[in-house]
């Protein structure tokens, strides 16, 4: 594949968990062909300019599979949150401004909720693709966390903006 195409799939598969922007992939490919974890070569493009494709190596595979099973202790998610910490501090700025930002999160979070559902009609060519079936068991374990947490802040922008709009009614 180009790097090209591993960046349409990051989109339609594991961005809601692990997000790569196009220059983050080529220069990682670059990075693992200099390990001779990948080889490439240019190909022909179908209708623009030549590409390049890579191919991942037995040494690659045995060093993706080494990495796969050396998981982290503790495991912990990044606990940054950009959007929380803001919250933390919105009395500075009102209920209105808080209002406003948060159901504009609540349509991000429904957006996500949505393209989930797109992932999930997508996993099946993907699995096929890869030619290993028994891929899709273990996205679709990926997949249900994005759809509970998709729904578990959906739930919490919705009684959020219930709370916010009990504090108007409060201050009236």
């Amino acid at each position: 594949m180009s790097g090209y195409d591993l960046k349409k799939i990051f989109d339609n598969s594991i961005n809601f968990f692990w997000a790569a922007h196009t220059s983050q992939i080529y220069r990682e490919l670059k990075s693992l062909e200099e390990k001779k974890f990948v080889d490439s070569k240019m190909t022909p493009g179908e209708k623009g300019p030549d590409r390049r494709t890579y191919s991942i190596t037995k040494a690659g595979k045995e060093s993706f599979k080494q990495w796969v099973g050396d998981f982290p202790e503790p495991i912990s998610p990044d606990t940054r949150d950009d959007f929380l910490v803001r919250v933390f501090f919105s009395s500075i700025n009102g209920i209105e401004s808080l209002e406003f930002e948060m159901r504009r999160k609540l349509k991000d979070y429904q957006k996500e909720r949505e393209r989930l559902a797109l992932v999930a009609k997508h996993m099946g060519s993907y699995a096929e693709m890869f030619e290993n079936k028994d891929e899709i068991h273990y996205w679709k374990i990926c997949l249900s966390r994005g759809r509970f947490s998709a729904e578990a802040n959906i739930a919490w922008a919705e009684e959020s903006l219930q709370y916010l709009a009990k504090m108007k009614k409060g201050k009236k």
